[in-house]
């Protein structure tokens, strides 16, 4: 079943890419990309400050006497979003790999899960925050299609619920909530039966980082609020880039609304078609050039690749190199017991 969905999902992604190449103008496009020029590296700095700013949000919500420096973490933050960007696996692959190399860094398993949980809180805290100021510079510009309005009041109304859900189960316990749904709606969940012992140590992990380090989270949201606003500085500098300057608003308003956007394509390979469609329809909405609303989805590819690129080799390097302490660890070892 899960594989239906999959290709449903891809096939759906692929008609929606096909929708976006269809409605852009490719020679305005390639003549508005060929004045990039020797700037073109430009544009792949906004991005590299909000993976700076988001790893010190992520750090943040690691208990204070974990002793593991920022350059490790930066590594591994990026070798785990370099997996969330190819494999689509609604972004708990990304999140899995994190906790694997920070196992690896002698951080227990059920902390690094709960770090997980407490950092993907605050970053979607943030990110809801982030929603209302686009939601308002939407609404500010006065040139949107009928229903935007409701659609917009429908998806912060939806994310606020969310998010108090969200708190609740996780004082709750997060993997005992799971595991009542489950009992009431009557799975069988043999994972969680087999873990239960492992997986309460988790809830009580995450419960006990909100009770214990209360301002650390809430400086956690913060600090990734600032990081989804610098997300917005990537169409801004790069509308700059183009010849075609937009607001900050704008940018705020197409970039805020792309990151929802790509929720709807979690399942689909890269989130094909649906984040260049829905760049285009949004910044069409925004009042956006044509020629940029084609060629943004195209830059923002390539650094995509680039980015991912980067990460499955600090993943690599630091698969290996770990590997390799542990060995030198363990010739250590077998030396002194001799």
């Amino acid at each position: 079943m899960k594989t239906l969905w999959k290709a449903l999902g891809l096939a759906a992604g692929l008609a929606l890419f096909g929708w976006y190449i269809s409605r852009a103008d490719w020679r305005s496009v390639a003549e508005a990309l060929a004045r990039l020029g020797w700037l073109a590296p430009l544009a792949l700095l906004p991005y590299l400050a909000v993976y700076v700013v988001d790893c010190m949000g992520w750090r943040l919500c690691l208990p204070p006497k974990l002793k593991i420096s920022f350059g490790s973490l930066f590594r591994i933050r990026w070798a785990g979003e370099a997996v969330n960007l190819v494999v689509p696996s609604g972004y708990v692959g990304g999140e899995a790999v994190k906790v694997y190399l920070l196992r690896k860094k002698g951080v227990p398993g059920q902390v690094g899960t709960s770090v997980a949980v407490v950092s993907k809180t605050a970053q979607s805290v943030g990110q809801l925050l982030c929603l209302i100021l686009a939601a308002g510079a939407f609404l500010k510009m006065g040139n949107h299609e009928p229903g935007v309005h409701a659609g917009m009041v429908s998806i912060l109304g939806a994310g606020v619920a969310l998010l108090v859900v969200l708190f609740w189960v996780q004082k709750r316990g997060l993997f005992a909530s799971l595991a009542g749904l489950a009992r009431i709606l009557r799975f069988k969940l043999s994972f969680i039966e087999q873990r239960r012992a492992r997986i309460l140590e988790v809830d009580e992990a995450i419960s006990g980082f909100y009770r214990q380090h209360r301002p650390r989270f809430y400086a956690a949201i913060a600090v990734y609020f600032a990081g989804w606003l610098v997300d917005t500085l990537e169409i801004y500098v790069v509308s700059r880039l183009l010849g075609m300057p937009i607001e900050w608003t704008q940018a705020l308003a197409v970039e805020t609304f792309t990151s929802v956007v790509k929720l709807l394509g979690i399942w689909v390979p890269g989130s094909l078609g649906v984040q260049e469609s829905g760049i285009m329809l949004l910044g069409r909405l925004a009042g956006l050039p044509d020629t940029l609303c084609a060629a943004y989805p195209v830059l923002r590819r390539g650094r995509e690749l680039i980015f991912a690129l980067i990460g499955w080799l600090f993943l690599y390097t630091e698969h290996t190199r770990l590997g390799t302490i542990r060995a030198e660890s363990a010739v250590a070892a077998a030396a002194d017991r001799q």
